[in-house]
């Protein structure tokens, strides 16, 4: 189950696999997270997937096992090049996965980006015009996607758009539903429902 920062359950339901999720964070308690608007209850917070990294991850893998292959080969070489590079690419994949958080509100949709200095991007759930979900057939199967919302209708092939984009979603289809659930009940003027 989803929870909201006073830990109850709601009805955003995913599949739980043991005390913790590994894709949804526990930033909520940490210092210097997100004011809350009064009132304002978190339905969804969660990061990006580490499955959305799985191909950076296989070439760090694949270095690093260049590099022990340069250890037992005996060239210092190829072991140095290898467990670097490995260790700079799996560096980078917890970076980027670590400095990201997705949290859907009953009013917003907010993306918070950066360790020390933090950068939020947000939308009003009555302003989102456009809601676009994508995915492969990879991650598909494991369950995660990306949502796009905007204020406008967003276009079809080349180019780029204004939407603000939340890529590796886990269970990407509840979390688009709780947004359109949220988003009609909104505009609507239906301010009380969860």
């Amino acid at each position: 189950m989803s929870r909201k920062r006073d830990k109850s359950e709601l009805a955003y339901d995913e599949a739980e696999t043991g005390d913790r999720d590994p894709d949804r964070s526990d930033w909520s308690e940490s210092p210097g997270a997100l004011t809350l608007l009064e009132g304002e209850e978190v339905l969804v917070d969660a990061q990006p997937t580490w499955w959305n990294w799985i191909a950076h991850a296989a070439v760090g893998g694949l270095a690093g096992l260049v590099g022990l292959a340069g250890i037992a080969g005996g060239s210092a070489a190829a072991a140095l090049l290898g467990l670097v590079t490995g260790l700079v690419i799996g560096g980078y994949v917890w970076y980027r996965r670590n400095r990201v958080r997705y949290l859907v509100t009953d009013r917003r949709i907010i993306v918070i980006a950066g360790f020390t200095a933090r950068k939020t991007t947000e939308t009003w759930m009555e302003d989102i015009r456009g809601l676009q979900t994508s995915t492969t057939a990879f991650s598909r199967g494991r369950g995660f996607g990306t949502i796009a919302v905007s204020h406008a209708v967003i276009p079809q092939g080349f180019g780029r758009t204004n939407a603000l984009s939340l890529s590796g979603v886990p269970n990407y289809d509840d979390v688009a539903n709780t947004i359109r659930q949220r988003q009609s009940e909104r505009k609507a003027g239906d301010y009380s429902s969860h």
